[in-house]
Formats: C-alpha cells, sequence, structure tokens
C-alpha cells in the first residue's frame, strides 16, 4: 500500500507486556531439549525455549527470521509487516499448515502471527525437494503444531497488555477429555493517531487485529482420538490521505483513500487411529474467508471463498520402511466483486505505470473448481550406510482441466557415525490462489500453475558437546511464473489496449546458493545457533526482454543467536542478524502531465533499470533478559528487551515529492534502539 511506513511497527515494543495469569503453570516447558533440529528437507524448532527469544515478541513463529534460506520480503512500498521469501520465490508461493489444515492466513497486519504463543508446540521449515506428503508449494512449507489440551493442569490466563489483550482457558472434561480457548485482541486503535501527526494521511478506521483458537480432544480408547478445533482471525484498516498532500499529488486515484480488511474461520474434526503398524489421520475442514481491498479507485477487491477440505494420511512403520500415502480433495467458491482501473501489473517484474491512463471496469461472478492430490512414498534403509526416501505427488484442479506429477526423491549416506550426505531432488507446483488474476473482466482465466525443480546437496555433522552443522548447497529453477502484458498496460491517454491479454504465465527464474548452520542443542544452560547464507536469486521476463535481479535477492545473509541461564534467576539472549541491502529502481527524471490549464495534474516519473540499485548492507543486535522472581509474594517473570540496540538503519523506500525532484528516506523499524518491559505474574 502507499501510505504503509513503520508507524504500525513503531507500536510494537514500545510498550510493556504485563501479563497476570491463574494457573497451576503459565509456562508449561515443552518437554524437548531439541531447540533446532536439522532435517534433510528443513529444520524444525521446538518453541517452549523461543518464548524468550530477542526480538519475537514473544512469538515463537518469528524465529523463522533467524533461520538459513529465510529473506524477510517486506513491502517496497514500506510497512511492517515482512513475510519470508524461501530461496528465491515469492511469498505466495509458501504452503502454511497448522496441525496438518489449511488457515486463511498466519500473520497479522503488525507483523505476529496468529497463534496465541502459549499453544504454539513447534515450527518446522521446509526449504526444497521436501516428501510427496505437501504439494502445491514452490517456496517452502511451514508446518506449525499447536500442542493438545492438558487435562491434568488447568489454566486460566489473563492478558491484560497495552498493544493486546486476551485470554486462555484451559480446562479437563472427564479423565479422557480436555479443551482450550484462547481469543486475543489488538489494542493499537486506541491510541495509533498520537505517532502520525508529521504524516499525510489519517486513519479512517484504525489498525486492528484479533484472533482466536479453541481446541477439544477426545482420547476415545488406546487406538482412537478425537480432536475438534476452530481457529480464526481479523485484520482490517482504512486511511485518508490529506488533500493535497503528497500520495494524491502524485497518483489523484487515490482520493478515495485505501482500506484493507480480510477474515477466515476454520472448523475441523479429525480421527487419529492406531491399528497395528498404521496410523491414519482423517480429517474434514470448512474453511470461510473474506477478503476486502480498496486502493483508491485503481483497484478494489471484494471475495468471499469458501473452501471444504478432505483429507486423509495414511502410514505404514514396518521393520525395515515406513510407507506414507493419502488423498486430500477442496472444493472451492469464490464470490467475488471488482472494479477499478484495468492495469495489469505485477510487481516482481516491473514498476507499474501511472493508473490514470487505464480505462475502468467493473465485474463481478462466482468461481467455482475443485482441487485434489493423492501421494504415495517409502523411505528405507538399503544397507548399514545408505538409505533412501521416494515419492510421488499428484496434484490437480478441474479449472482448466490442470493435472501434474511431482516425483522426489532423496538418497542418504552415512559417512561414519558423525557425517552424512543426502542428496535431494523435487518437482514442486504452485496453483494459483491470488484470484485476482484469473477473474473475466480484469485477469486471465488460462493462467496455469506455476513450477519449480528443487535440487539439493547437503552434509549434516553431528559433533560433540552437543553441536552439529549442516552445509547445504542448492539449485532451484522456476518456471509459469505470472507476468503483466505489456501491450496491455495503457500508458498515454489515446493508447489502444483492447484485445491483448492482462497478464501471461510464460516467465522463469532460478536461485542457487549455500547455506551453513551450526546448532548448539541446549545443554550447560545456553543453547544458540549460527547461520550463514550466500544465494542468488534472478527473473526473466520472455514479454519486455528483461533478465534481472529479484526483490528477493539479498546475496548474504548471517544470524547468531544465544540464550544463556545465567543462574536460577536470570535468562539472556542476543540475536544479531546481517544481511545484504534490498534492491531497488532509482527514479531518473519525471514528465508533468497537462490535462487543461497550466498546471501539471501529476509527474510521470521515469526510472532506470529494474532492480539495479542495492541499499547497503544492514546489521541489527537484539538482547532480552529474564529475571525470575517474586510479586506481591507470587511467582513472577520480569523480561527486559531492547531492539536494535546500535540504532542501525537501512533504508526501506525513498518517498518522492509529487514532482519527484526530491526525497525523504523511510528507514526500517526500528532505526533506533527500542527497549520494551514486561512482566508475568502466576496465581
Amino acid at each position: 500500500m502507499t501510505f504503509s511506513k513503520h508507524i504500525l511497527a513503531m507500536i510494537i515494543g514500545t510498550v510493556g507486556t504485563p501479563v497476570w495469569a491463574q494457573s497451576n503453570a503459565l509456562e508449561k516447558e515443552i518437554e524437548s531439549i531439541t531447540v533446532v533440529a536439522s532435517k534433510p528437507d528443513g529444520i524444525k524448532i521446538s518453541s517452549g525455549k523461543l518464548l524468550s527469544l530477542p526480538g519475537t515478541g514473544n512469538d515463537p513463529l518469528k524465529g523463522l527470521e533467524a533461520l538459513p534460506g529465510v529473506v524477510l520480503a517486506t513491502p517496497s512500498t514500506g510497512g511492517p509487516v515482512a513475510q519470508p521469501a524461501i530461496r528465491g520465490s515469492s511469498v505466495s508461493d509458501n504452503l502454511y499448515l497448522t496441525d496438518g489444515l489449511e488457515m486463511g492466513y498466519v500473520f497479522h497486519n503488525d507483523g505476529l502471527s496468529i497463534y496465541n504463543p502459549l499453544l504454539i508446540e513447534s515450527f518446522e521449515l521446509k526449504t526444497g525437494a521436501w516428501s510427496s506428503q505437501y504439494a502445491d508449494a514452490n517456496g517452502g512449507v511451514i508446518l506449525t503444531q499447536l500442542r493438545d489440551p492438558d487435562g491434568d493442569t488447568a489454566s486460566q490466563v489473563l492478558d491484560l497488555s497495552f498493544f493486546r489483550s486476551g485470554f486462555l482457558y484451559e480446562q479437563a472434561i472427564s479423565n479422557n477429555a480436555a479443551f482450550y480457548v484462547s481469543f486475543r485482541e489488538s489494542l493499537v486503535h486506541t491510541y495509533v493517531d498520537n505517532f502520525i501527526e508529521d504524516e499525510d494521511f489519517s486513519f479512517a478506521v484504525p489498525p486492528r487485529n484479533r484472533d482466536y483458537q479453541a481446541k477439544l480432544i477426545w482420547d476415545v480408547n488406546d487406538n482412537n482420538i478425537i480432536r475438534a478445533t476452530a481457529s480464526g482471525a481479523k485484520d482490517y484498516i482504512e486511511i485518508a490521505f490529506d488533500e493535497g498532500g503528497r500520495d494524491i499529488g502524485k497518483n489523484p486515484d487515490l482520493a478515495s483513500g485505501e482500506r484493507f480488511e480480510t477474515y477466515f474461520h476454520s472448523q475441523a474434526l479429525s480421527w487419529q487411529n492406531f491399528t497395528g503398524d498404521f496410523e491414519t489421520i482423517t480429517s474434514l475442514n470448512i474453511l470461510t474467508q473474506n477478503k476486502q481491498e480498496r486502493e483508491g479507485d485503481i483497484f478494489r477487491w471484494d471475495a468471499d471463498i469458501t473452501k471444504l477440505i478432505a483429507q486423509t494420511d495414511v502410514t505404514y512403520r514396518g521393520e525395515s520402511s515406513v510407507i506414507k500415502f493419502g488423498a486430500k480433495l477442496q472444493d472451492t467458491e469464490v464470490d467475488y466483486v471488482s472494479s477499478g482501473r484495468l492495469l495489469a501489473c505485477n510487481l516482481e517484474f516491473e514498476i507499474c505505470p501511472p493508473s490514470y491512463f487505464s480505462d475502468l471496469f467493473e465485474t463481478s461472478g462466482k468461481l467455482s473448481f475443485n482441487k485434489y492430490q493423492a501421494y504415495i512414498q517409502a523411505s528405507a534403509d538399503l544397507s548399514q550406510r545408505w538409505n533412501y526416501q521416494v515419492g510421488i505427488s499428484f496434484i490437480g484442479s478441474d479449472r482448466n482441466d490442470q493435472n501434474y506429477l511431482e516425483p522426489r526423491v532423496r538418497v542418504g549416506y552415512q559417512v561414519n557415525m558423525a557425517h552424512k550426505v543426502n542428496f535431494s531432488m523435487g518437482v514442486h507446483h504452485t496453483l494459483i490462489d491470488d484470484y485476482q488474476f484469473i477473474i473475466e473482466g480484469y485477469g486471465n482465466p488460462n493462467l496455469q500453475a506455476s513450477g519449480s525443480k528443487h535440487y539439493a546437496l547437503n552434509l549434516e555433522s553431528q559433533l560433540d558437546a552437543g553441536y552439529s552443522v549442516k552445509t547445504e548447497l542448492f539449485y532451484k529453477e522456476l518456471d509459469n511464473l505470472i507476468v503483466a502484458n505489456p501491450n496491455a498496460q495503457k500508458r498515454m491517454p489515446n493508447q489502444i489496449t483492447m484485445g491483448y491479454s492482462t497478464f501471461e504465465d510464460v516467465a522463469k527464474g532460478q536461485s542457487y546458493g549455500v547455506e551453513l548452520l551450526v546448532n548448539k542443542q541446549l545443554a550447560d544452560d545456553w543453547f544458540g545457533w549460527a547461520s550463514i547464507a550466500y544465494s542468488k536469486t534472478e527473473r526473466d521476463n520472455p514479454l519486455t526482454k528483461q533478465k534481472f535481479n529479484s526483490e528477493f535477492d539479498l546475496p548474504w545473509v548471517a544470524n547468531l543467536v544465544v540464550d544463556y541461564k545465567w543462574n536460577d534467576n536470570w535468562q539472556l539472549g542476543a540475536k544479531w542478524r546481517f544481511q545484504s541491502g534490498r534492491r531497488y529502481t532509482q527514479v531518473q527524471s519525471a514528465t508533468p502531465y497537462i490535462e487543461q490549464g497550466n498546471e501539471p495534474l501529476f509527474y510521470i516519473p521515469h526510472y532506470g533499470e529494474f532492480n539495479a540499485q542495492q541499499w547497503d548492507n544492514y546489521h541489527r543486535l537484539d538482547i532480552r533478559a529474564d529475571y525470575k522472581t517474586q510479586l506481591f509474594g507470587l511467582e513472577s517473570n520480569v523480561y527486559f528487551e531492547v531492539l536494535n540496540v546500535y540504532g542501525s538503519k537501512a533504508v526501506q523506500e525513498l518517498e518522492y515529492d509529487k514532482m519527484y525532484t526530491t526525497f525523504e528516506k523511510d528507514y526500517q523499524f526500528p532505526d533506533m534502539p527500542l527497549p520494551s518491559v514486561g512482566v508475568s505474574i502466576s496465581f
């Protein structure tokens, strides 16, 4: 969005987070000493220790930021919300599953996840050539596991902070059944106006978000478990631009302001069965979602999306092999209304031309289609040194009769007791779920899925004193990427664009690199990891005959995470990150557009080579200290956190005036040391 800056992010961390709780154990320690576990196709993290990780705001999922292969893709127009772009793929190419189920979305508009951190048991990042069980993703697979309700320990947690309030209630129903319910609501809207006195916009509807999770578990008997789950979230914000301000001066189509609202509700019932050597999980999930977007008169979108998803996964564990197979069927309906300027554009591949010259459009309708997947894979040891995993996934949709076979294979060789080599390769596809690209009247209904081929070679080494090292080389080819048709882009008032398709799936890309992860398991009162990655990400647009560096091309990324238990009261942590500067396109000049009279209506900028420029390298240190004590005779934990300790700055965007002659630098948040204090009290 054009208004986006770091306003929302300024609020995060500027306030403490006091929490009052009634519970026998406020922080339920995950019974695992594994903090980072390397896997052939990615990394798994147990979240119990990550609640105290610096810079995460008590949100374990933000630990993704410190893993190799992950680049945080902040919108080029600014804003605090950065989503993970994995190994050169777009942020929309990731698959997010929670307890094996699809959610509407995972991150709020303030950058935090939609989950109560006390419910997150672990999350896993799969970066390439993963098992055949997971399909419909080219980038990465992020698996979040929420813990089951604890029937032995009741909890009543009340969160009363300046930033967010909420509660968690957990209770046993019987000897073999328990449930929990969590609800959280942001409070930013009550004071956000205090942060925008010098801006060229105001909040017509201040930013708000909320979320909830509920789970009921019933241990029917030793062989059967029933789980009923419900999850949901809502985010919304509306911006009014000041008349005569910078944004309207650059684009008159923004005069009506901007609005963003989305919400989803997911209800699921699953049955887990153990019979002999077989484990079967069958689930039925109803996912409803609404998306509303308005960017002035440029584009408006309102869609009600309903998905009915049935799936089953079977695991057979034999004496010498493991076989997994399953199937998934999804029925999707999208009722939509859309209007605005008929301007085809994809910011991954270009700077959008002025919207003002494009014709107006208005359309509505319904998309109805089915998606389906079936897979089978086997893994076993060929000998004491050799092992393999081989599988195939079939994924398709009756929209345009798309069907794809995706073979995956991994071969491992145990060099000795300490070292193991793995080679993996796989074919992947992402079916289009950004429905704006395929609707009649604006998009191209004939677009097909994007595809990719993944290759990875890694060496896993287990060292003494709990250390492990993983070194991985990877290469990824991307094809069928969606680009705007330049013939359909109107760049002057009398240009004819009728008869041309707006979007085509003809672009290609590639990414390659090397990643090193050194991990120290929890022992001797401390854990941590260090990673360094070098990669290259490129795109090829045959319609414009341009090859260029992708916006996700940040060649060097390094992370260092350390957490140390000093004594029974104090726990100290630090996180340091280094990354190459982000890519950007330089404005070279601007031409006034005069419609009548002598005053320009706006200026048309002229840009240099796309993504040819790069900002300076960026590094930042976050620290945190947790102190266990007693307050008012109650067990308490007080934490002190400082983001960006030495005030490092990284340019995120240039905010030009309406004539594109001067600009102000907008920096990534935070661009100065930012302290915060929080306390939790158990009673």
